[in-house]
């Protein structure tokens, strides 16, 4: 088995991962009302002026999922390349189309490729870690269903937490009403949300915490309890947009509890980091494939 692995770019993947040849990326991006379009990348300095502008607009960007032509020349370089069998993993199909772009373009190359595409039911860093695990897992004597069943245990495994600094972009975006909005903003309501297994992918609101210093606690707090199912190879990722002192923060809380671990800070893409606003964070927990 030769495999290429396809990732869309609200992974955030590190440039360790990008730089493996087996990875392809599917780029998202996002339009301002202007037209100006800011494709979906971890770039800090890029994705800082987008958080920055963003902060300025009344009128919030819009995503956008990839063109099926991006997918189809994806798949192109695949087999000019010489793989015969692909993975493809993309953010909840319950937060984006991306899935059923990739997955409608592959039914014209299942003829020549062992196409397997998976709904990760998640988004951001966490998707970082499964991909780990399907470089780790493709250079094993697997085959695809042993490597998709131990993607899926993963995956029903992995938790991605997620905080906005404020309520003014959701909001703008229609998800919340001004008023709330204002009285949220004025009792220092801090929203944490989630994506996993158990939500089907769906966005939820899962608790509701007063002050940003209770909220981060709370964070800390979600975060470890998960990571207690598996301490000894769990991948974490602290995310944010814009906000590196809050991430840090976090980030050390959590290696005095877990000193061993190797925990990466990363900014949030902008299509994920669209309806948080500038200052939101989050973490992300995956099982790391030994």
């Amino acid at each position: 088995m030769k495999a290429a692995i396809i990732v869309d770019s609200t992974a955030g993947l590190s440039k360790e991962v990008t730089d493996n040849p087996n990875v392809f990326q599917i780029f998202l991006s996002t339009i301002f009302e202007d037209g100006t379009v800011y494709v979906d990348t971890p770039n800090e300095k890029l994705t800082q002026e987008f958080y920055d502008r963003m902060d300025q607009e009344s009128v919030l960007p819009k995503s956008s999922q990839p063109e099926p032509q991006q997918a189809y020349d994806v798949f192109e370089r695949i087999l000019a390349e010489g793989y015969d069998t692909v993975f493809g993993l993309f953010l909840s199909s319950k937060i984006s189309g991306t899935y059923q772009t990739v997955h409608s373009v592959s039914q014209e190359f299942t003829d020549r490729l062992s196409i397997h595409l998976i709904d990760s039911e998640l988004t951001s860093f966490v998707m970082e870690g499964i991909t780990k695990n399907l470089l780790t897992l493709t250079q094993k004597d697997l085959s695809s269903e042993d490597i998709l069943s131990k993607i899926d245990s993963a995956l029903k495994q992995s938790a991605f937490y997620f905080m906005p600094a404020t309520l003014d972009n959701l909001v703008k975006g229609g998800r919340l009403s001004s008023f709330s909005g204002m009285i949220g903003n004025l009792l220092s309501i801090k929203p944490l949300i989630t994506i996993s297994h158990e939500s089907n992918g769906e966005v939820i609101v899962s608790e509701k915490v007063r002050s940003m210093k209770k909220a981060l606690n709370r964070l800390y707090t979600l975060a470890c309890e998960h990571i207690e199912q598996y301490p000894d190879n769990a991948y974490i990722t602290v995310g944010h947009t814009g906000a590196p002192k809050d991430a840090e923060l976090l980030r050390d809380q959590l290696l005095v509890t877990y000193p061993k671990a190797s925990i990466r800070i990363g900014f949030i893409t902008p299509v994920l980091g669209t309806h948080g606003g500038t200052g939101a964070v989050s973490i992300n927990i995956a099982p790391l494939e030994k």
